[in-house]
Parts: C-alpha cells; sequence; structure tokens
C-alpha cells in the first residue's frame, strides 16, 4: 500500500474536495449505503474517515499518520497498518470496506487475501473505486500525470475487480453504480450493475 507523499502534505486540500464536490460525495455514499453494510466492520485505507464516519464504521487501517489523526479527531479507532499485511485477527468481522483504496495497493491480490481472511464465513467485502472504464474514468486517467494525488495510483476497470474477488473464492458478487454525470454536479441515486457510472462499488461474500 503506498505512503503517497501527497496525502500526507495535503491532508486539507484532500479533505476539501469532499466540500467542493459533495453532490457527488453524497451520491457515493448512496452507493456504499446500497449495500447495507451492517455488523463488525473495518475500513481499510480510511483516509480522514470521510466515508467511515457517515456509514457508522467506527475502526479503520491506515498508513498515512496524517491522514487517520483526522480520523481519529472524528471518534474513530485508526490502527496503521497496510492491505497488503492487515494487523488485525482471522475470522472477525462481517464487512470489510476499501473505498477509492485499491488505486494506492501495491498488491491487490494480496490485499484480498487478507480481506478474506479477517472476514468471518459469510462476511462480505465492498470495494469502492472509479471504474476506468466508464468516461469519468477516462477523465481520471488523462488527467493523471498531472494529480498530486493520483500520480502514483493504478486505476481499475469493475470487471477487473470482479475477477480479482472470484479468483480469491468471493461469491455472489454485486455492484451498485453512481456518478454517470461526469460534471459531478447532479443529485443521483445508486443504478445496479456497473459501466454507466464513473464510481461503482463492488461486493462479495465469502463462502
Amino acid at each position: 500500500m503506498l505512503k503517497n507523499k501527497a496525502f500526507r502534505t495535503n491532508t486539507e486540500k484532500y479533505d476539501a474536495w469532499f466540500d467542493k464536490y459533495c453532490i457527488a460525495y453524497d451520491s457515493e455514499l448512496k452507493a456504499m449505503k446500497a449495500l447495507g453494510i451492517s455488523g463488525k466492520t473495518v475500513e481499510i485505507g480510511i483516509g480522514t474517515g470521510k466515508f467511515a464516519k457517515p456509514l457508522g464504521i467506527n475502526l479503520g487501517i491506515e498508513p498515512t499518520k496524517e491522514m487517520y489523526i483526522k480520523a481519529i479527531e472524528l471518534g474513530i479507532d485508526v490502527i496503521e497498518g497496510t492491505a497488503e499485511s492487515l494487523p488485525l485477527r482471522s475470522y472477525v468481522f462481517d464487512w470489510v470496506v476499501m473505498v477509492t483504496t485499491i488505486c494506492f495497493v501495491t498488491d491487490p491480490a494480496q490485499s484480498l487475501k487478507e480481506i478474506s481472511r479477517i472476514l468471518k464465513k459469510g462476511g462480505r467485502c465492498a470495494i469502492g473505486l472509479v471504474d476506468k472504464d466508464t468516461e469519468l474514468g477516462r477523465m481520471y486517467i488523462a488527467k493523471k500525470d498531472k494529480s498530486e494525488f493520483y500520480q502514483e495510483a493504478t486505476f481499475y476497470s469493475a470487471t477487473e475487480i470482479i475477477n480479482l474477488l472470484k479468483n480469491e473464492g468471493f461469491q455472489e458478487i454485486i455492484s451498485w453504480q453512481t456518478l454517470t454525470d461526469t460534471t459531478l454536479t447532479t443529485h443521483e441515486e445508486p443504478i445496479e450493475g456497473y459501466g454507466q457510472g464513473g464510481f461503482v462499488v463492488i461486493s462479495g461474500k465469502k463462502p
């Protein structure tokens, strides 16, 4: 999991995105909430807690201290660590969540192995990402080299994440999408599936 310098030095700018694009942020939250996340949950790559707090998630993993200090200030418990080697016990969680984190993970397959390890039997994971095969995804990729936050990111398609989940043994895969309007100025309700919305959340069940 990358320790991106931009996240260490620009936490205020990172948080400001959610204020500037509050409509898109709200649409992303609605897509996450459509999954019905409940029970004992942890977010991997919790950042400043922008998703964890409204989703009612009280525990997170984050490698960047400058980011997770803000999450702690929101009342969230944070453990410093990375997705590839989670400092958590096995078979503990009902849900494991990653939102716009998979693009910064050094080894996605290993990260999903770790997620599977800490999930209870029948538990679910949720992976939220910008789908590179959508109009919004292509816009992000085109601007990637000029973005202080995304220069080191690797964007994935929904299909690639679904295949990674299947390879790790996850079943009953479902997805919700939003941000079909690339101006990010339209209040949107989540749509089942993927391929239209720039933001997609994909969930799989551990057998």
